[in-house]
């Protein structure tokens, strides 16, 4: 196994800081001593050879941008084999990716980039649509593999779970996978929480398995990570390694506590959790009054008001420039306060590591309220601190708001991580998943668990596992399922199926329901025996024809003495609901395609079940077509119905962003929302 490694610059990184500190107090240095530490960007030096360099280090796919001497050691080092690269985020690690494909684009035909989030998908896809759309399509899930299969040279931008379909799969199993970047390879590290549901984890690692024996060149791409083992794989890989950081950051005490005040520079306010969000808002509320309206955007206003609720706290803080960004906050919105805050608006934003871990945005100031998990995601929130600007260089601003966080600060602190893959022993909680998707060997209990599964399938249902195993099933999913077959395909109830489905053969906590408890709304009384809400979101967000306004609705139509509060949680429980749809309930679908691809479902008979089934097909957009590919760029249901039909007009046009472009000049561009319309508009402005 080749496996060398370049550690890069450690021992430099105090002098270097130092260095940095004078640049950002805009004193000039000798370029002698900025090329001796790695700072070669800054240099302001005008030789011949300076310039030489210089015009070597030329970027191919942007020529207003100079590598560092070590981004193209990087792409030199990739052009002759595998490459893993740990380095902070100012280093550009994605841009080297880019870089490279820019400098191979007559052999590269078919390139996977693999992300965790759709946020991360979303942001790559546009850079590759700016950089590459004359030579490539992009592509972000099924419907849009099968709408430009003719198409012989595609980038396919894609979340782990996207690479695992059926047809991803057979695509790339049918072509050469010319060149595979994994970002944020951190995400496949073992976890040692066994209570801890690790069934993305296992997906993740099975996207990593399928690259590393079908990709032609690989890269992989992660901060703070000081080594990694590749022992199982043997994969021939090289090891980049530097603490190399081109941004210059302060930590800093705050003077005052009202922050959100101080409205001159942007900045986002990290919290552990959407909950911790949500009582942050409850106690600022009464202080909100105090800031003043910024210059914001009336109509986004309005419609999150038609669509959603007059109430909503969302409003208020938008009203103040302020953006509230989490898990549970819908797409279309997080996309919204991303791009205002970019180049608008929005000059704060309350945020988890959702919008720290899921986009490349950088801010040039972060206040940490919360302490976080580990030493590692604080070095990563501090990372997105610091944008990278040559000629107007900017301090980063980071203030710590409790003593726990100081003594946690350690940036010199990387993680040696552990690939689960990689470890020959079963390490996760789902370890009938973990042997079978990763090819490792089960102990006797787990070996045990497997073939009692796989002999009801064969000998009741006539089916084996490998098809199992082609469409990604959960096993734990499946045997649930076995265990409840006849009760939920046979039952005449959709309420009673859904809730079959979502309780008994779904494994994992339900976060929605702890919003659903009745003790914490005002209007509770102590005598009351229930203990929780006489409304269910999930079901209802299905069967509604008027989305998410239609359930807040029905909510305040059952307890019309609801306050403010009231309304604002069951909001939240709402989005949280729309969340466990989409990613939860959801893992019945593959279920029901097994036995359905082999008619065992009675069209009659089972007819109640097979309707709930396309209920969350339908919810999810999982059935595919544009739904899927207009709902990830972040258009709202309601612009999704107006599109689908509209552009289809524009299938001559080559990928789905010249098609978008369009719209902007058709009948029904004034009848979409604001935030479709700002999508268009960011398109055809890019």
């Amino acid at each position: 196994m080749e496996s060398k490694t370049y550690i890069h610059g450690h021992n430099k990184k105090e002098i270097r800081t130092k260095a940095l500190e004078e640049i950002y107090n805009h004193k000039e240095l000798p370029s002698s001593i900025l090329d001796t530490l790695n700072l070669d960007v800054y240099s302001k030096a005008n030789s011949f050879y300076d310039r030489l360099n210089r015009a070597m280090n030329k970027s191919f796919v942007d020529n207003k941008i100079i590598l560092s001497n070590e981004q193209v050691e990087c792409i030199e080092m990739l052009s002759k084999g595998n490459l893993f690269i740990s380095a902070p985020t100012s280093f550009g690690k994605t841009f080297i990716a880019l870089e490279y494909i820019s400098r191979h684009i007559e052999t590269l035909n078919n390139i996977v980039f693999i992300v965790p989030t759709i946020s991360l998908m979303n942001e790559i896809r546009k850079k590759c649509f700016h950089y590459f759309s004359d030579e490539y399509v992009c592509i972000t899930s099924e419907a849009e593999l099968d709408k430009n299969l003719d198409n012989s040279k595609k980038i396919m931008i894609l979340v782990p779970e996207r690479i695992n379909t059926k047809k991803i799969r057979e695509y790339l199993n049918d072509v050469s996978i010319d060149f595979a970047v994994y970002d944020e390879i951190y995400k496949l590290n073992v976890t040692m929480d066994i209570d801890k549901d690790n069934s993305r984890l296992i997906i993740m690692n099975q996207t990593y398995k399928y690259l590393i024996e079908n990709a032609k060149k690989l890269l992989l791409l992660g901060p703070f990570i000081k080594d990694v083992s590749f022992e199982r794989s043997n994969i021939k890989i090289k090891k980049y390694i530097t603490n190399l950081n081109l941004v210059y950051n302060e930590i800093k005490n705050l003077d005052n506590d009202n922050y959100l005040n101080n409205n001159t520079k942007k900045q986002f306010v990290y919290f552990k959790s959407p909950k911790s969000i949500t009582n942050y808002l409850k106690d600022y509320e009464k202080n909100l009054n105090i800031l003043k309206d910024v210059d914001y955007d009336n109509e986004i206003v309005k419609w999150m008001i038609e669509n959603v609720h007059k109430d909503w706290d969302y409003i208020d803080f938008l009203k103040k420039g302020i953006g509230i960004h989490h898990g549970n906050t819908p797409i279309f919105l997080r996309k919204y306060i991303e791009e205002e805050y970019s180049n608008g608006f929005i000059k704060t934003i309350l945020c988890t590591s959702t919008l720290i871990e899921g986009i490349n945005t950088p801010t040039n100031k972060l206040i940490v309220y919360d302490t976080p998990r580990s030493v590692f995601e604080l070095n990563n929130l501090i990372g997105r601190v610091g944008r990278l600007n040559i000629n107007s260089p900017t301090k980063g601003e980071i203030y710590f708001l409790t003593e726990e966080t100081k003594e946690m600060y350690s940036p010199d602190e990387w993680i040696e991580l552990n690939i689960l893959y990689e470890q020959e022993e079963l390490l996760s909680s789902n370890k009938e998943d973990e042997a079978l998707y990763l090819e490792k060997k089960p102990d006797m209990d787990v070996n045990s668990s497997i073939d009692n599964v796989k002999r009801q399938l064969k000998d009741i249902f006539h089916i084996e596992y490998k098809e199992v195993l082609e469409l990604g099933i959960e096993f734990n999913v499946l045997k649930k399922f076995l265990e409840k077959y006849n009760e939920v395909i046979d039952n005449k109830s959709d309420f009673k199926i859904i809730n079959l489905i979502k309780f008994d053969i779904i494994p994992g906590k339900k976060q929605y329901l702890s919003g659903l408890k009745i003790k914490k709304y005002s209007f509770w009384e102590e005598e009351s025996e229930e203990e929780y809400l006489e409304i269910d979101p999930v079901y209802l967000l299905l069967v509604s024809t008027s989305g998410i306004k239609g359930v807040i609705d029905r909510f305040e139509q059952k307890y019309p003495g609801a306050n403010k509060a009231d309304i604002n949680l069951f909001i939240d429980t709402v989005f949280k609901a729309d969340e466990f749809i989409k990613f939860q309930l959801s893992k019945i679908i593959p279920v029901f395609t097994l036995f359905d691809n082999y008619n065992l479902l009675d069209k009659e008979k089972n007819k109640t079940f097979i309707q709930c089934v396309h209920l969350i097909e339908a919810y999810g957009n999982i059935a595919e077509g544009y739904e899927r590919i207009l709902e990830d760029m972040g258009f709202p249901n309601e612009d999704i119905l107006l599109i689908i039909n509209e552009i289809q007009k524009y299938e001559t046009e080559v990928g789905t962003e010249r098609k978008i472009m369009k719209l902007i000049d058709s009948r029904i561009y004034d009848k979409l929302s604001p935030f479709g319309k700002r999508i268009i508009e960011s398109y055809n402005n890019y």
